[in-house]
């Protein structure tokens, strides 16, 4: 028997590759790994690596072993929070909800998340540009006038 509208069994926005969907899932695996390790490391970096002079501040000038900064958890929380989104979106991609034109925006935002990931960890080590411990410098106090 014919079917009366030939066009309804088709997908709204057309049929996704098995390639697109791969690549897809990739980005989206990826970028919750990256995010998971910053907010590990954002634990990791303040327990094992910690500045003791930062820790006897937060502390009240008690030397502390487990000493645990805001900020980096904050900042890792922001990220996570950037993720949400992130999934929603390839989730929506993947049930064809949106138009194909928006994959490109999903890696667009899985690659500025996993580029701001490496900033937080780098921040979280206090690493500079070429790898190594940035101390903090001390500024020769200003004479008043």
């Amino acid at each position: 028997m014919d079917k009366p509208y030939p066009g309804l069994d088709t997908p709204l926005f057309g049929e996704t590759r098995r390639r697109d969907k791969i690549v897809n899932i990739t980005f989206v695996v990826v970028t919750a790994i990256f995010v998971l390790e910053t907010i590990l490391m954002a634990v990791v970096s303040s327990v094992f690596f910690h500045d003791r002079e930062k820790c006897k501040r937060l502390n009240d000038g008690k030397d502390a072993k487990f000493c645990v900064s805001g900020v980096d958890i904050v900042m890792s929380f922001v990220i996570m929070l950037l993720l949400i989104p992130q999934i929603l979106v390839a989730w929506w991609y993947r049930k064809g909800e949106l138009e194909p034109k928006f994959r490109k925006l999903i890696y667009y935002n899985a690659v500025v998340t996993v580029l701001l990931c490496f900033v937080a960890n780098f921040y979280f080590f206090q690493l500079g540009l070429n790898g190594t411990p940035v101390t903090p410098t001390q500024h020769p106090p200003t004479q008043s006038q």
